[in-house]
């Protein structure tokens, strides 16, 4: 791919803001076919580990706003994935439950990341495979930096 002449002085931004379109797009589909929405995943994911987590405890996991995380819940409550209670210490904050549903799209979820591993680390030597995940740690540690400094 060649990139537009106003970003040759940035071909690793390009390259991987595009890649993460890509992936983005592709993790979309996967997720459309489970039919789930984009976030919904991360969501599941949570209660996968720790089921029963107060709103704001996912909110704070994934380190998403309020409204985004209040949207997918209902959303996915109406869909029958979850259900929220209020929580027995504090009235005022819901606990978020997976149904038998939800816990149902968890070999589906495991078969859409394996999918997309697949893809991705075919494309790799075994050495990158290897020094990749260390790598994007870094990079992702070096934008939110970047970003919480303004």
């Amino acid at each position: 791919m060649n990139p537009p002449t106003l970003v040759e002085h940035a071909p690793l931004s390009f390259g991987l803001f595009a890649m993460c379109r890509t992936m983005f797009g592709y993790g979309t589909e996967l997720l459309l076919r489970l039919g789930l929405y984009p976030g919904q995943e991360l969501i599941l994911m949570r209660l996968y580990d720790a089921d029963g987590q107060t709103q704001s405890d996912l909110q704070a996991s994934l380190g998403s706003d309020h409204s985004t995380i209040s949207r997918s819940i209902r959303r996915m409550e109406e869909a029958g994935l979850v259900t929220r209670s209020p929580a027995d210490h504090d009235r005022r904050a819901m606990v978020v439950s997976l149904t038998d549903a939800g816990r149902a799209l968890r070999p589906g979820l495991t078969e859409m990341w394996g999918t997309m591993e697949a893809a991705l680390s075919g494309a790799l030597t075994e050495q990158e495979r290897t020094d990749l995940p260390r790598t994007v740690c870094s990079l992702h540690r070096a934008l939110a930096s970047a970003r919480a400094a303004g």
